[in-house]
């Protein structure tokens, strides 16, 4: 299959586009194909619902992966959340994602409580969380008013083994039934994921092709902005069956087996010469 000529600009997925999991170890003919859109200068960003490690560690695997990852081209839902909330003055928070971020929460100006009073408890992925954690949170959700926020709403994940595990949206969904209102989301499917992606490559949704592993969680709302969608069988998803899921105006444009089956845009001066 080929990119429609339309597209001139790429969001890519990471895990399960370049990368299998969180193992980080690339998806075979990924290096080669994402070494080809820089050589070519196409216009791209990676947009990821990763909330599990900062975006510059994120950006560092990616590069021992054979991924030369421009930091300033990636979007993940941690880093988004910690700009959104700092933006929004949601300084306090209850964190419920993986321990091992406390530190870099900390050093981006936040103040992280284990329990009682806070301005937002916010979800992250976090395989080990326990039904005690969640209760931690309740009193600053019922009766403190605490925002809810889920970085993202992915009911789960593969880690690093490949396991599935729970994500933030299964829990969010239990909160929110708990606190009477409705979490804040981040990341994919909310749309100011995509619309920040979009403002750093500067590109027109029209003129953008969205690639992911997930039709559900990433691809819907791409077309509903008005990308072109193209989905990859190499991560969550190892054929065509969830499309059952969806209404089939949601279906993506493309389906490929990997990136490397995938014909990308042509580079940006060829594009300019054909132009009249």
């Amino acid at each position: 299959m080929t990119t429609p000529r339309r597209h001139t600009s790429l969001l890519l997925d990471i895990e399960g586009v370049l990368v299998r999991d969180k193992s980080c170890v690339p998806v075979p003919g990924a290096p080669d194909w994402f070494a080809g859109i820089i050589a070519g200068g196409t216009p791209h960003c990676l947009v990821s619902n990763n909330t599990t490690h900062p975006p510059a560690v994120l950006a560092a695997a990616l590069g021992a992966a054979g991924f030369a990852v421009d930091e300033a081209r990636l979007v993940t839902a941690l880093g988004l959340g910690a700009r959104l909330l700092s933006t929004w003055g949601k300084r306090r928070l209850l964190w419920l994602g993986v321990p091992g971020l406390e530190s870099w929460w900390r050093d981006a100006g936040f103040d992280l409580v284990r329990d009682g009073d806070c301005d937002a408890v916010v979800l992250g992925a976090n395989p080990a969380l326990t039904i005690a954690d969640l209760e931690r949170a309740l009193p600053a959700l019922v009766d403190g008013g605490a925002e809810l926020v889920a970085l993202h709403r992915g009911l789960y994940f593969l880690d690093d083994t490949g396991r599935r595990r729970f994500g933030p949206g299964f829990y969010a969904a239990a909160l929110e039934q708990a606190a009477a209102h409705p979490a804040v989301t981040i990341g994919k499917p909310q749309a100011r994921i995509y619309r920040r992606a979009l403002e750093i490559i500067g590109g027109a949704p029209q003129d953008t092709l969205f690639i992911s592993d997930d039709p559900v969680a990433a691809l819907v709302t791409a077309k509903r902005l008005g990308m072109g969608t193209a989905f990859v069988l190499s991560g969550k998803h190892a054929d065509c069956g969830v499309l059952g899921r969806l209404d089939q105006d949601d279906w993506p444009d493309l389906v490929i087996d990997t990136l490397a089956d995938l014909e990308p845009p042509a580079p940006v001066a060829a594009q300019e010469d054909t132009r009249p």
